[in-house]
């Protein structure tokens, strides 16, 4: 069964991926969805319905993805 985010919810999704990218040029899925699900705990989502459309948002972005814990985030300069 596909989920149905409110237009205030998918407007939180795309700030949320635009700012990552903007920030760090990838996104931690499993990172910023869980972020996500806590700012909205209210809505009941479940993390991998987040992560999934984060997935399918950063595809159409062609960003790049992981999809490992924050802590092994490496900054290479």
């Amino acid at each position: 069964m596909k989920v149905q985010f409110t237009p205030a919810f998918q407007d939180e999704l795309n700030a949320a991926l635009d700012t990552e990218i903007a920030v760090n040029g990838l996104v931690n899925i499993p990172q910023l969805a869980e972020e996500i699900r806590l700012r909205n705990e209210e809505l009941n989502i479940a993390l991998e319905d987040i992560a999934s459309e984060l997935m399918r948002r950063a595809l159409t972005r062609n960003a790049l993805m992981e999809f490992g814990p924050a802590e092994e985030r490496r900054t290479t300069h």
